[in-house]
């Protein structure tokens, strides 16, 4: 029988560290790509990531969370019989996933081929992603393979790049070098989970059903915030080309993957003494988040010019001025993500909807605005004066 116990503090390093990993590799990825593609290749390439991305994120952030609560409570007989559940559940929305990817592919086929075939490549990524158990193996508290998954398949997509990719006419090849990763990483999953549990699962017991009720709340908030953050992206392509949407892509890349460092401890932090701590550990933690947030911001806005030449071509000039542009929601992100937790953790979900349609849509028209005055550093202003919306609301609501 297999035993299962909490994870220790040295196996959550071990997966910790194995996502830090992963997100230094796809940002070195993000980097080779922005150099190679050239600024007009990468804004299509970062376009049709963003739409996969952003309908991947709001389709299964919802199922992700209840798969880590119930697996938890999963004895090791039942978690095979659990999992052909889930991937039932998981190969309904992966198959919406590619019919709202090829809707989309065939609209953005009009005006450009080049970016209806890659988006049609993308999204073909979505049907190994029937199979994902990573949120599984975090219920289950089985580390090493989340860690495999983190920093092997960052290794794959990082291998394929440079064999496939060696200039501006490689899109598809970018493009096709993603898909196979997620096939991969996520066939590893699956064996995974198979030979470990597949072997002894007690067939006489019915499997869990998955109840989505719970969670649908959730996943329509996450959307609505999720929107905020992409639809600049989205709105620069469509207004202002190509060019001028990899030139936001560049410095949005580099905004992420800061924000992702400055708020490491803020996710784990407030997720796992909210409810035990409750009003005294959120205000804690607002000031660390705050000045994190600040330092970080400084440093990007005195070093953008010495950023980009590091790291980008010529192609990229213009790229500084647009991280100057946004790199203050910098102070921002870190304190909207520890309120919505609080938020979550108090129950205010339901109350937070309307205003946060409200704060979407009154995000989305600054940035349309900005945008046709200035292009992509009309989008970075356009996200930052969003993001103060959004986080100023849900500030209030956490209260």
């Amino acid at each position: 029988m297999i035993r299962r116990s909490r994870l220790p503090l040295s196996e959550l390093a071990f997966v910790w560290g194995g996502n830090i990993l992963s997100k230094v590799m796809m940002f070195f990825a993000t980097v080779y790509l922005a150099n190679k593609l050239e600024v007009e290749g990468f804004g299509i390439f970062s376009t049709v990531f963003a739409i996969t991305n952003y309908i991947s994120l709001a389709l299964f952030t919802g199922l992700d969370t209840l798969t880590t609560a119930e697996s938890a409570k999963l004895s090791p007989e039942t978690v095979w019989p659990y999992s052909k559940e889930l991937f039932a559940v998981r190969r309904k929305l992966a198959n919406l996933a590619v019919i709202l990817t090829a809707l989309i592919a065939l609209y953005l086929g009009k005006g450009s081929r080049d970016s209806g075939f890659a988006l049609i490549l993308f999204g073909l990524g979505f049907i190994p992603l029937q199979f994902y158990t990573v949120n599984l193996f975090y219920g289950l508290e089985w580390s090493w393979p989340i860690a495999a998954y983190f920093v092997g398949g960052r290794l794959v997509y990082l291998a394929l790049l440079f064999v496939l990719v060696k200039g501006s006419s490689n899109l598809m090849a970018a493009a096709g070098a993603f898909t196979a990763a997620i096939a991969i990483e996520n066939i590893f999953l699956f064996l995974c989970l198979f030979l470990r549990y597949g072997k002894i699962a007690n067939r006489s017991v019915p499997a869990p059903k998955i109840n989505l009720k719970p969670v649908l709340l959730l996943t329509v908030l996450s959307a609505l915030i999720l929107l905020h953050e992409n639809a600049p992206q989205f709105l620069v392509f469509f207004m202002k080309g190509e060019q001028e949407a990899g030139l936001y892509a560049s410095s949005f890349r580099l905004i992420y993957t800061a924000v992702t460092f400055a708020n490491l401890g803020g996710f784990v932090f407030l997720a796992r003494f909210s409810k035990d701590a409750g009003e005294e550990t959120y205000k804690k933690s607002l000031l660390p988040a705050l000045v994190l947030g600040i330092l970080f911001a400084a440093a990007g806005y005195f070093c953008a010019d010495l950023i980009y030449s590091l790291l980008f071509s010529q192609s990229y000039a213009g790229g500084a001025l647009v991280l100057k542009a946004g790199i203050f929601q910098m102070t921002l992100v870190p304190l909207r993500v520890l309120a919505y937790q609080r938020m979550v953790a108090k129950e205010k979900a339901k109350s937070a909807l309307l205003p946060l349609i409200l704060g979407v849509i009154l995000s989305i028209g600054l940035s349309a605005y900005m945008i046709s005055l200035s292009g992509a550093i009309g989008a970075a202003r356009g996200l930052f004066c969003g993001e103060a919306v959004i986080t100023a609301l849900m500030l209030i609501l956490a209260r």
